[in-house]
């Protein structure tokens, strides 16, 4: 095989045992830049151990299948008929994206759209590829279902559950970027290396010259000794620049593979301790944003003195939720269901499980009016959210111009307020409206900042 050093940690670090026999590294983290060869470094392994091992069920998800199909998949194919492996000692089924080897182990392509395969499905090793649109509880649902290991490749582009999963003892991340890949066309590394700005150079990132002088330094002369290696590089970064094809996060995510801040993010919030929350002795709030299928989200909020302190309290979907369920429970919300058109008997259940006191006020997303009406047939003091045209830039405003905090236990919140971006044009002009993306506790925390408005507790900015 045409393999780099990638495909080579990767394959050393399946082999890798405990004194138990058992394997040390459950979680194999591809953490990298474009065309590092991560993806077809994990496809050759793949090949290899299906050829090498029998009865073994591999899998690969995306987000949806038809995805993995125009992406994975045809990968697949290319590495193995440039291998001249495609065929051999394996059938492929087309209808169902699955090869099948003469060990009887099989590679299989998947996407999370499916909650039945999902759910159902076990398998040896798992692969999720490229893992953006995929929740951590999907991500739960395929790991408690896999035997052996479990595979992820990623560039770090922005916050994601992966960061937790690497805090994992049996976790192992293999770092690479472009540079790994002896194999990497040479125009697609000349795009990648187009994206470094002056600052990013080594001279200015060692402070050897500031971005200024860089700007001005004549490497002719080289009065300071600066290495072959350095001018070529700065020189190469000055093109970029008045080329305008310098982008500081496309460099960093795509060519260095490392985590960067989007340029476009709306909300840098800070974390407190959970301790500290709860000595913050104020009135408190809740906020709604209804889920059955995306997140429900649910967070309680405190204000004081221009801060906004947020603690996440619920982010499972209805459906999840209702997996759940025990026998009785769900007859109970079946029952309840049933005369509510499926509206209320889970909202019920969980507002009753939080404990939530009767008197605080709960700020819900307007778009169901039953399971308001719900909350305050049960005592709650339920409100609806007012969304008049231009209210999400007004909420952004009002938050923005708060000192937010949030609790280091909301993993979701956190998420997404790192997250949560403004769109961009075709053009790469950063735009007013936000992307309907990582929305679904950040519009709660949208909704109580402007019923505090409303109510005087915060002055309209």
């Amino acid at each position: 095989m045409q393999a780099t050093i990638v495909f080579q940690k990767n394959w050393e670090a399946i082999s890798v045992k405990e004194q138990n026999g058992s394997n040390k590294y459950r979680y194999i983290v591809n953490r990298g830049s474009s065309r590092s060869s991560k993806t077809i470094s994990l496809i050759q392994l793949y090949d290899l151990y299906a050829r090498s091992f029998a009865n073994k069920r591999q899998t690969i998800w995306r987000d949806t299948k038809t995805d993995c199909k125009k992406t994975v998949l045809n990968d697949i194919i290319k590495t193995l008929r440039r291998e001249s492996l495609y065929g051999v000692n394996q059938i492929f089924n087309k209808t169902e994206s699955i090869f099948t080897y003469d060990t009887f182990s099989t590679v299989e392509i998947h996407g999370t759209d499916d909650e039945e395969t999902v759910h159902g499905l076990t398998q040896d090793l798992a692969w999720l590829n490229e893992p953006y649109k995929i929740s951590r509880e999907t991500f739960d649902q395929i790991d408690q279902r896999t035997s052996d290991f479990v595979f992820i490749d990623y560039n770090p582009k922005k916050g994601h559950w992966v960061e937790d999963l690497i805090k994992d003892p049996r976790t192992l991340v293999i770092d690479s970027t472009f540079r790994d890949n002896p194999f990497c066309p040479i125009e697609q590394k000349t795009k990648i290396l187009s994206y470094q700005p002056i600052q990013l150079c080594e001279v200015v990132e060692s402070e050897i010259l500031t971005k200024e002088q860089a700007k001005q330094y004549d490497w002719n002369k080289n009065e300071l000794n600066l290495s072959k290696k350095q001018i070529n590089e700065l020189i190469r970064c000055i093109a970029n620049e008045e080329k305008k094809t310098a982008n500081a996060f496309n460099w960093q995510v795509y060519g260095l593979g490392t985590k960067a801040e989007k340029p476009n993010r709306i909300f840098n919030w800070k974390p407190i301790d959970y301790s500290d929350y709860l000595k913050i002795d104020v009135p408190k709030y809740i906020g709604v944003d209804w889920g059955k299928v995306d997140p429900f989200g649910i967070l309680e909020a405190k204000y004081l003195d221009g801060r906004l302190y947020l603690h996440e309290l619920n982010y499972d979907s209805e459906n999840i939720i209702r997996e759940r369920l025990n026998a009785t429970q769900a007859h109970l919300v079946k029952s309840d269901d049933l005369e509510t058109n499926g509206e209320t008997g889970i909202v019920k259940l969980i507002f009753s499980n939080l404990n939530i006191e009767k008197k605080i006020p709960i700020i819900c997303d307007n778009n169901r009016p039953i399971k308001i009406a719900c909350l305050r047939r049960m005592g709650f003091d339920a409100h609806e959210a007012s969304k008049p045209k231009g209210s999400i830039l007004d909420g952004i405003d009002v938050l923005d111009n708060l000192e937010v905090f949030y609790t280091r236990e909301s993993k979701n919140l956190e998420y997404e307020q790192e997250n949560y971006s403004r769109k961009v044009d075709r053009y790469g002009i950063i735009l007013d409206e936000p992307e309907d993306l990582n929305n679904h506790l950040i519009d709660p925390s949208r909704y109580v900042a402007q019923y505090l408005v409303s109510i005087g507790k915060i002055k309209a900015f």
